[in-house]
């Protein structure tokens, strides 16, 4: 099951998410031209490189809420996660204000490790088409 797992994050990282920095100039923006918006976040919620997101943050162990941009509706977009650590499986929790995040236009991702099936703190990339 794990190698499935496995698999198919390596099948989503691959063809799915790609996202691309500039040169270090630029390391603050995330160049991401067919992409809504997007964001890579890093385990302590922190916003690594972002489009159109307006914040992110940890709200508990293995929580993290991604605020976009309210010109990007999340309600009718494609949203792709990829994780930035190994074994961990992020997924979408709830679009829009939740219990987590109490924001409009929010995104809550909650992060698991397949091994205990709790949650647990990793990065993650984020993109919204």
């Amino acid at each position: 099951m794990l190698r499935r797992i496995l698999a198919g994050g390596l099948a989503l990282t691959a063809t799915g998410l790609v996202l691309a920095t500039g040169p270090a100039v630029y390391a603050d923006e995330l160049k991401a031209p067919y992409a809504r918006a997007g964001a890579v976040v890093d385990a302590d919620g922190r916003l690594n490189l972002g489009k159109n997101i307006v914040a992110t943050w940890r709200a508990a162990t293995g929580k993290y809420c991604v605020q976009v941009d309210q010109d990007v509706d999340v309600t009718e977009a494609v949203i792709q996660i990829t994780a930035r650590h190994a074994l961990r499986l992020p997924h979408i929790a709830f679009r829009n204000p939740s219990a987590t995040c109490h924001r409009d236009n929010t995104i809550t991702v909650n992060v698991f490790n397949p091994h205990t099936a709790r949650l647990a703190d990793s990065g993650f990339d984020l993109s919204i088409s």
